[in-house]
This record gives C-alpha cells, sequence and structure tokens, in this order.
C-alpha cells in the first residue's frame, strides 16, 4: 500500500507512505513522522496505534484521516476525506491512480448475488453427497455463523465477511470486516449511515453530503493488495 501526500503551498513538504504485510511502518518512508520542516507541518503527521496492526494518518490541512490496518496476512485501509478534496483531480492526471473515485475496474467486480447461490448450491450438493464442509473449509452456513459472532446486522460488511470466507477459508476476514465496520464508527459523524445494504449501495453511493466517508476494504481475494493513492 502506497499513499502520496503532494506538496502543498508553505504547509507541507511531498511525503509518501509505504506498507507490506509484516511491515506497517510508523513514519513516512523517509523516517519522518510529519510534513517536514515548513510552518505546517504538524498538519499531517502519522501515529501509531498499535505497533505493527494499526496506524493512523491525520492531515488535518486536507480534513482528512487514514486508517491502515494489517489483519493477518492482509492489509485494510479506510480514508475519510471531504467531497471537495476527492473531486479535486486535476486534467491530464492520470487517472487509473484514483481509487477513491473509480472503484475497482469492472472486469475486477465480483457479482456476489450470483457467487452466493453458488455457494449455497455447492454446500447443499456437498451435504448430500459428504455430509462435509466446502472446498475451503467453511459452507455457507457455517460463513455466515462466524461472520454473525463479530458482524450481527447482515449489512455490506458482513456479506463481504462470509464471501472472503468462503473464497479463502482464511479466518483472519472475519477481523478484517469487523475492524472496517469500527472504522466507519470511527470515522463517520452520522450514526444513522454506519450500515450499508445491498439494496442501498448504490443510492449511497450517489448522495452527497459535506463529507465523503470513503472505505475501501482491501479484502477480497480478486483485489491487488498493492495500490497507488495521490493526495
Amino acid at each position: 500500500l502506497t499513499i502520496i501526500f503532494r506538496n502543498f503551498q508553505e504547509c507541507v513538504e511531498q511525503k509518501m507512505y509505504h506498507a507490506e504485510t509484516d511491515d506497517l511502518p510508523a513514519a513516512f518512508a523517509d523516517g519522518s513522522k510529519n510534513g517536514g520542516d515548513r510552518y505546517g507541518a504538524n498538519t499531517l503527521r502519522v501515529v501509531e496505534k498499535v505497533p505493527g496492526q494499526h496506524v493512523e494518518i491525520q492531515a488535518k490541512y486536507i480534513g482528512t484521516t487514514i486508517v491502515v490496518r494489517q489483519v493477518g496476512r492482509y492489509l485494510t485501509f479506510a480514508v475519510r476525506m471531504p467531497e471537495e478534496v476527492v473531486n479535486s483531480v486535476e486534467e491530464g492526471e492520470t487517472q487509473d491512480l484514483y481509487l477513491c473515485l473509480h472503484g475497482c475496474p469492472a472486469n475486477q467486480r465480483i457479482d456476489f448475488q450470483s457467487f452466493r447461490a453458488r455457494a449455497a448450491e455447492a454446500t447443499q450438493s456437498a451435504s448430500r453427497t459428504r455430509g462435509g464442509a466446502g472446498t475451503h473449509g467453511f459452507t455457507y452456513k457455517s460463513a455466515k455463523a462466524k461472520c454473525k459472532e463479530r458482524l450481527p446486522v447482515e449489512d455490506l460488511y458482513f456479506q463481504s465477511c462470509v464471501f472472503d470466507l468462503l473464497s479463502s477459508g482464511d479466518i483472519n476476514f472475519t477481523m478484517a470486516a469487523y475492524y472496517a465496520f469500527e472504522d466507519v464508527k470511527m470515522l463517520h459523524s452520522n450514526s444513522n449511515r454506519y450500515h450499508i445494504y445491498e439494496k442501498d449501495a448504490l443510492s449511497s453511493a450517489a448522495q452527497r453530503g459535506k463529507n465523503v466517508l470513503l472505505v475501501l476494504v482491501l479484502n477480497l481475494l480478486a483485489i491487488l493488495l498493492w495500490s497507488t493513492a495521490p493526495l
């Protein structure tokens, strides 16, 4: 995961944060923990919450907070960013770097409803023939039960948890989905919008407000863990 903070007037110098599995640093790539030597340097800083597991990057000069975590062998991140910053892409810039604006390319997206239906059918078939679990050790029913332990509401975070358990069998994805929801509660100012449901996903994405909460959880196997997000 690479995040680039650009040189900003007399406030901060350009900084890059880079994290890899088992290497979640508490500083920028140059070893510094703030925006440099300029007057507003402390409006950009890296704060270590849990060593090796949880880092928060505060970019107050652009009203942005980024939460980076390692859960098991995977990196996740969540971003709270003002709408005007989200939409401030300059003409001619490389558009495909902006995950916050465009999400996953269409050819990398997975129809979860179809996947869920196939998983349920495979579970029934396995029960009839072997009486056992699916390929990765979870049936649709057991994956739902495991996710329910941490995520009692069946929203998109819950559905993401179920998908990941069925796809990988890696129990760490339960915690990845749980922390994604915890980050939403920490970053979002409106408790009525914590939960997102399948039927609301498209309409919610179209809504405009003073701030846009962008939660990008890289916990699906189809999504690359390496990304670059210039700010």
